[in-house]
Order: structure tokens, then C-alpha cells, then sequence
């Protein structure tokens, strides 16, 4: 019987087998992972829908795999594979990668649907992904009870979450496992001199088929400007030892994100992006950051959600969880969906300032630079005074077919503004 690559998202329909956890002759439990498939930025971890031997493997590890392709073929054991499947075969994906999401397409096959022999119970008709499902059996929850709130009636997270608080109140469940995988090296010798080869695959061609398609289609332009930190770093300083009162590491981003929040409600087009396919510019009027995060494997932008509406803790907490669970290689694609603009800091490494790549389809992307102290002058009661003051520069880059050079610059006087006087950002509520 064969096993044939399962939906991975909407509009998703290939990705790139990075590493197979299963060989030949492997005797597979249900739910067992078989492989991880690299979307984007994140690497979806297959679960088998079937318990039986591994016979055959129909894929290798680098090559783009694409919906509905066969990966593997297997025999039953213990029990009729097709029961197997029935019981346990996972859903599509729920979430689409770190771009904006596509329009719908038609209703997904069930990944269940991939196993060619077999039919489905009821609960592995109903619609919802691998997470989902795991969450579900977890948590004791037959799936067929929960009303799904996603496209074609998909079951989704919240919609399990909905239904746990209605009965046996809210649990948390551990997110989904995602792994970056690190690259294989392969050492060769030239006469006297040593090379090293490491394999261009995985989430470094991911980066790297990003940045070639923002440099391709976005027309980059950077504006720098300065900024006095000197008060966004007295107000972190005091954030900073309430935040350790709840055991949460306050940094200056949640101040950022805030003050990027302020300057973007008024001037929304940096909040945009152009769909080319109905000539229309589609301004945002949410707030969903993207923050670059270096991690072993390569930098990846997971996104912030709703940052206006929350405070600077809560941002705190979730930086804080976000960044370990990136550098842990726990991130789910659902992480790197629905970002609108996205915040990169390079402070802690060094640097005057940089000209960073836009997250495309996004128009703009702002770097966070290092905060130093320098002599700067000052004018008090008419008089010019050397002071030593805490000093920054922000950088930012846009997309020149949507954004004019003069709107970048008064965006940024108010964003510098906001930084300057942080305490403003009270009044925006």
C-alpha cells in the first residue's frame, strides 16, 4: 500500500523533504513520524497514518516533494493497515506559510485520503491538522464533536480549545514539534589545502529563495535616522525589574513594537501589501510583527500577533516565549502566518546600522540598531551644554513601488518620536 504526501496548508502544494526518520524494513506505529517537509520557513514533521513495515521509500532527501506524490509504501501488521489509517490519518495543515494567506482554494483532501486502500471512520473525515488532532486524542476529545470554525468546516485549535473550556475547562497543550534540521557536512581534500562542503538545503535554501524573491520583485530603498534612547532606556530600566517580579525578561523590542505600532496608524501604507494579481494595495489595519530571530540553523521570522492590543508584559512574555521556542527548534507554522511588517535586531551583535531585506510580500521592515552612549549637544535655557546621552539609529527599508521616500521619512520622524518620548505611547492606548 502506498502513503502519498498529505495537504500542507492552503495554497501549500509542495515542499522539500529534508530528512526521513524512517528506513526500509521499519516497523511504524501510528502517528509515528515518518519525515519532515521544510514550507517556507518552517519544517512540518509527518506523522504516519498507518502501522505496518516500511518497505519502500519513494523520495530523497533534498528533493521538492509535491501533494499527492507517493513518499512511501508499507504492510500491514498486527492489525489491517487500512484500520490504521482509519484511526489516526492526519488533516491538512491548518496554518499557510510566513506570507500573507492565499484566497481559499477548493476543499483539501484529508491526508487520510493519501492512503490508498482503507475507508475513514467519521472523526478522520472531519477536517483539521496533525496538531490538532494530536491535541485532540491528548486530550481524550473525539473531533466529530467539535464544531470547526475554519475553511470547509476545518477544525482548528481554537476551535479545541472553544470546546475544552466548555467542558472540562481550558488546557494548555504543548505545540507541535518542529525541527530545523542542521546541514550535513562533507569534507574533501585538494592538494595541501582542506575544503568543506556543507549542503545548500533545507532552512538555508529557504533564506535563500526568500531573499532572492524580495531582491527580485520589491523595489528596496533604506532611510536611516537617529534617536535620543536616552528616556526608552530609564522606562525599560524600570519595566525591566517589574517584569522579574512575574519572571519575565523585558527587553527594549516590546517598546519598539508599540512605538512602530503608533507610527504606522498614521501613516497605514507601511502596513500594506500589493496583490498583483487584482492591482489593488491592501492596507491592514491590524498590527502582526514579524521578528528576525538568529537561530544555529539560519535566521527565521516568526510573527508577533496583535501587538496593538496588547500591553508591554504581555508582548514581553511572548518575545521572550517565542524566541525559545525558535532557538529550540519548536516553532509550528502557524507561528509564521499573518505577518503585516517585521522588526530585525541586530543591537545585540554590534553595528552602526544595516539595509535590511524586505520580509516580502510586505513592504517594509525595520532594523533595531545598537544603543550607545555618546557626547551630544544640547541647548538648555539658551545655552549649549555637551551631555553624554544614550543614542541609537533605526533603519529602515521599503518596498519604492508603494512607499515614497518622503512618506518614509515623516513615518519615521513619528516612529523616532515615539522612541524619544516613550511615555506618549500611554496616550495610544
Amino acid at each position: 500500500m502506498e502513503f502519498k504526501l498529505p495537504e500542507l496548508g492552503e495554497g501549500v502544494h509542495e515542499g522539500e523533504l529534508v530528512k526521513w526518520k524512517v528506513k526500509p524494513g521499519d516497523l511504524v506505529k501510528d502517528d509515528q513520524i515518518l519525515c519532515e517537509i521544510m514550507t517556507d520557513k518552517a519544517t512540518i514533521e509527518i506523522p504516519s497514518p498507518f502501522h505496518g513495515v516500511c518497505k519502500d521509500i519513494r523520495a530523497k532527501e533534498g528533493e521538492t516533494v509535491h501533494v499527492g506524490q507517493v513518499l512511501v509504501t508499507f504492510e500491514g501488521e498486527g492489525k489491517k493497515a487500512g484500520a490504521a489509517a482509519s484511526a489516526s490519518a492526519p488533516a491538512p495543515a491548518a496554518a499557510p506559510s510566513a506570507a500573507v494567506a492565499p484566497k481559499a482554494p477548493s476543499a483539501p483532501a484529508p491526508a487520510a485520503a493519501m492512503v490508498s486502500s482503507g475507508n475513514l471512520s467519521p472523526e478522520s473525515r472531519v477536517l483539521a491538522a496533525p496538531s490538532t488532532r494530536r491535541m485532540a486524542r491528548e486530550m481524550g476529545v473525539n473531533l466529530g464533536s467539535v464544531s470547526g470554525s475554519g475553511p470547509h468546516g476545518r477544525v482548528m485549535r481554537e476551535d479545541l480549545d472553544q470546546f475544552l473550556r466548555g467542558g472540562t475547562g481550558a488546557v494548555a497543550a504543548a505545540a507541535p514539534q518542529i525541527a530545523l534540521r542542521s546541514l550535513p557536512v562533507r569534507a574533501t581534500v585538494a592538494g595541501a589545502q582542506t575544503e568543506e562542503r556543507v549542503g545548500f538545503k533545507g532552512l538555508r535554501k529557504k533564506i535563500s529563495e526568500k531573499m532572492r524573491q524580495s531582491k527580485d520583485n520589491a523595489a528596496h530603498f533604506t532611510y536611516v535616522e537617529e534617536a535620543d534612547a536616552t528616556a526608552l532606556v530609564e522606562l525599560r530600566a524600570s519595566a525591566k525589574e517589574l517584569g522579574a517580579q512575574y519572571g519575565i525578561k523585558v527587553t527594549y523590542l516590546p517598546f519598539v513594537m508599540k512605538a512602530m505600532v503608533a507610527a504606522l496608524r498614521k501613516y497605514p501604507i507601511l502596513n500594506s501589501h500589493l496583490d498583483e494579481s487584482t492591482n489593488e494595495i491592501v492596507l491592514k489595519h491590524y498590527y502582526n510583527i514579524g521578528l528576525s530571530i538568529q537561530t544555529e540553523e539560519g535566521l527565521t521570522a516568526p510573527c508577533v500577533k496583535d501587538v496593538a492590543n496588547k500591553s508591554v508584559l504581555q508582548l514581553a512574555k511572548e518575545i521572550q516565549d517565542i524566541v525559545d521556542r525558535a532557538r529550540a527548534k519548536k516553532l509550528t507554522s502557524e507561528d509564521f502566518s499573518g505577518s503585516t511588517i517585521t522588526l530585525t535586531n541586530a543591537g545585540s551583535i554590534g553595528g552602526l546600522f544595516a539595509t535590511p531585506i524586505i520580509n516580502f510580500p510586505e513592504v517594509a521592515i525595520l532594523g533595531f540598531n545598537k544603543i550607545f552612549r555618546k557626547p551630544v549637544v544640547k541647548t538648555a535655557g539658551g545655552k549649549e551644554e555637551i551631555v553624554i546621552r544614550d543614542w541609537t539609529y533605526f533603519s529602515i527599508s521599503l518596498d519604492h513601488r508603494i512607499v515614497d521616500g518622503a512618506v518614509a521619512a515623516e513615518f519615521m520622524k513619528t516612529f523616532i518620536q515615539y522612541i524619544e518620548n516613550p511615555s506618549l505611547l500611554i496616550l495610544e492606548g
